[in-house]
Formats: structure tokens, C-alpha cells, sequence
């Protein structure tokens, strides 16, 4: 298989949608120090005497900056019985996820695309992810706008190959922790798959556009990652989100992230009320009116920054 194809996860996809004009004052210079839950990487939330949990927000990384876990974040982890992620690494996710972003039968992305559009993603791709275009041409227009989204594996980083939440997962298994995923791989590229063509070739032609900055892009937002300004994250993506139509930005902001806050807080109920969980989601969910801690927070539960 050719290396491109690692697990997903839908948060990277925001990559390609995310840069902002440079010569534009950021909106995470002005509006965001007062956005809910905008500063810190882990919390802790109680209730009603429940033994407490903590809520870390991820990267969906494989930088060493990142994969590097502060001793206090640490702590938290090595004292919780229970891990709950997006998505467990161990069900198969990166089969499924294959599966998924290719198709069978007489599909063929290039008639989809036209030549223009596909020669110009296939040079990216062939030259950065080791895809040859007859392989690319299995591929659904929002995988292959996905594989833009992505750090080409052929730029040597020094990284290693693996992510902050396969390493969370991979310590809570060899801890003996319970492991729960609020999420299916499926569940979260489905997104994607129901997305009309339009919308598909939109993300598609947007991801090549922005192509050349992603590298720049990914770079800005892991280091608001690192000083825990979760809010400028979310404000760089409502900006990027300023260039896509209507009907593509309410599936990026609603489908996406809204809905899925939603539905992970429901999720890890059971698990919360038996206390000592340490919840790992991408940091984008975190914050905001509509974010899993002020969900959180509407349910009872007090909100404590611990970094």
C-alpha cells in the first residue's frame, strides 16, 4: 500500500480550509481572548462529589513538540481508569479508512475532475505522497482532497510515524486502562461521503489552491496548540471557513464539529458519572458556546483549567 495512507481524522481535514489571507488583521489577534474555554490543554471537571475526570485536548499530530505530554498532563493520565478518545486506533480505522476514501467499479476520479483538475492533483500527489495517478484515479474527489490536507510523508521532519492519540491509546492499553471510543472511523468519514459533488470538488479545488501554504498553516496552528490558545484555533478556522460557500462551511462548523460535540458528550455520560476518565479530543471541540466543556459545563459539571 502506498504510504499516504495512514488513519485519518476528520480535524485534519480543516488544514486545507484554514489559511488565512496574511495580509488580513487575524481574527485571533482580536476576537478570540474571550471565547469560552480558549485557553488551556487539559481541565478537570467534577460533580455532585463524582470522582473527578480530565479533559485533554489533542492535535491530531505527529510532531515531537506535540507528542511530548507536560507532567502534569501525565498525571492526570497515569491516575485515570478509563481512556475515552475519538476514535480507538485498534478497530481497524486505517483498513476502514481505505476503504472508504476509494471506490470500485467504473468509477473513475479523472472523468470526474477532468483532465485539467486531475493533472494538477496528480503532480502534487505522485511528487509529495508516492500515489501514481492510475491509483489516484480510485480515489472519491473528497479523499483526495483530504490527502492535501495531510504533511507529505516524503518531507523529511525527523518525526516519527505515529500520532499523539495512537500514543495515548497505545499507554492506557499497556496500563491495563478501559478504552473508549465515542466514535467509529466510518461514522466520521461518512461525513464526507454524503457530501454533494459540488461541495467535494469545492473542498477539492480549495485544498490546491492553498496547497503551497499547508506546511506554514499547519506549522501556525501547532504552535497556538503549544501555548494552549485553543480559541485562536477555532477563530483561524472560522476565518478560513469565510472562503468556502454556505453549504461547505455548514458542514465543516456544523456537521463536523457542533453536531459531534454533541453527540461525544452524550457518549462519554456513562463513563463520566463513574469519575476517573481521562477524555482525549481534538482541541478544536474544546471550546466555545457550543463546545464540549461549556456542554459540560450546562450539565453541572464544574470546569477547571490545569493547563
Amino acid at each position: 500500500m502506498y504510504p499516504l495512507l495512514r488513519t485519518l481524522s476528520v480535524a485534519v481535514l480543516f488544514a486545507s480550509l484554514t489559511v488565512a489571507d496574511t495580509k488580513a488583521k487575524s481574527l485571533a489577534d482580536e476576537n478570540c481572548q474571550t471565547l469560552p474555554f480558549g485557553n488551556g490543554r487539559l481541565w478537570q471537571i467534577s460533580k455532585n462529589g463524582q470522582p473527578s475526570s480530565f479533559v485533554f485536548g489533542t492535535m491530531h499530530s505527529n510532531d515531537k513538540r506535540i507528542l511530548f505530554i507536560p507532567g502534569i498532563i501525565m498525571q492526570a493520565f497515569n491516575t485515570s481508569r478509563t481512556v475515552i478518545l475519538e476514535t480507538s486506533f485498534q478497530d481497524n480505522s486505517a483498513a476502514k479508512a481505505q476503504a472508504m476514501m476509494r471506490k470500485g467499479g467504473n468509477h473513475s476520479l479523472k472523468k470526474q475532475l477532468g483532465q485539467k483538475r486531475f493533472k494538477a492533483l496528480s503532480d502534487i500527489v505522485s511528487r509529495d505522497y508516492g500515489i501514481p495517478s492510475h491509483f489516484l484515479d480510485s480515489f472519491k474527489i473528497w479523499s483526495a482532497a483530504a490527502i492535501l490536507s495531510q504533511p507529505s510523508p516524503r518531507k523529511k521532519s525527523g518525526n516519527p510515524s505515529t500520532l499523539l492519540d495512537h500514543e495515548l491509546e497505545k499507554s492506557g492499553r499497556r496500563m491495563h486502562k478501559d478504552i473508549v471510543a465515542l466514535e467509529t472511523t466510518t461514522e466520521q468519514l461518512s461525513i464526507f461521503d454524503r457530501m454533494p459533488k459540488a461541495l467535494q470538488i469545492e473542498f477539492l479545488d480549495q485544498a490546491l489552491k492553498d496547497y503551497s501554504k499547508l506546511d506554514q498553516e499547519i506549522e501556525e496552528l501547532a504552535k497556538y496548540y503549544l501555548n494552549g490558545n485553543m480559541g485562536a484555533i477555532v477563530c483561524k478556522m472560522q476565518e478560513g471557513l469565510k472562503k468556502a460557500s454556505k453549504g461547505l462551511a455548514a458542514i465543516m462548523q456544523d456537521k463536523l464539529i457542533t453536531e459531534r460535540n454533541i453527540k461525544m458528550v452524550n457518549r462519554m455520560k456513562k463513563n463520566l458519572k463513574k469519575g476517573q476518565a481521562f477524555i482525549a479530543v481534538g482541541a478544536l471541540h474544546l471550546p466555545g458556546e457550543k463546545g464540549i466543556l461549556s456542554l459540560l459545563e450546562k450539565m453541572g459539571y464544574q470546569v477547571e483549567r490545569k493547563y
